[in-house]
């Protein structure tokens, strides 16, 4: 069976086809939790939650939108976000010491804007083309790795990789300004 026939057969219920898919992308799934958390327990602890969600949710699988491998590793990459966000010290405000950057806020401004202007770009590409685009700008990968990681052909990657970037500078062209701190 390939994935997206596996996908349909989880969805169903079919816990012979979970196992199947758990055995053979397991170590993909922990690979990329243990890139993003650093650590084994909470990459364990994630790739567990992962693979809880793919047999809760595999009914959302579109295989028109994106290739299985995709989807699993955006599933993975948000579950590690998620663990992430959690672990970020709160303080209360009140004992914070907070510097005077007055000088600087106009930079702080124009950072922020060009952060969000970026990310909505970002959102226009496909799952494929923000992967490729997350994993060599982002996370430093070399293409080769990034194409193993998302189970595809070097040529493959970065074909997809060069779709994305011509995408973004379509849609960034008319805001080249905005995006220039002074």
């Amino acid at each position: 069976m390939d994935d997206a026939q596996l996908m349909t057969a989880i969805a169903s219920g079919d816990k012979h086809a979970g196992s199947v898919f758990v055995a053979r992308h397991l170590p993909y799934v922990m690979r990329v939790c243990r890139q993003y958390l650093k650590n084994e327990a909470e990459a364990e602890e994630a790739t567990q939650d992962v693979f809880a969600n793919i047999w809760k949710n595999a009914d959302q699988f579109s295989q028109g939108h994106a290739k299985v491998t995709t989807w699993l590793y955006t599933v993975a990459r948000n579950r590690c976000i998620d663990i992430i966000r959690r672990q970020k010290p709160t303080q209360d405000i009140a004992d914070m010491e907070i510097p005077d950057h007055g000088d600087n806020a106009e930079i702080l401004h124009q950072k922020t804007e060009q952060a969000r202007l970026l990310r909505k770009a970002m959102e226009s590409l496909t799952d494929d083309q923000k992967a490729a685009i997350e994993l060599v700008y982002y996370h430093e990968e070399n293409q080769k790795d990034a194409a193993d990681k998302l189970g595809m052909t070097l040529a493959g990657f970065e074909s997809v990789l060069r779709r994305a970037r011509q995408k973004l500078h379509g849609q960034l062209r008319g805001i080249r300004r905005q995006l220039e701190i002074v």
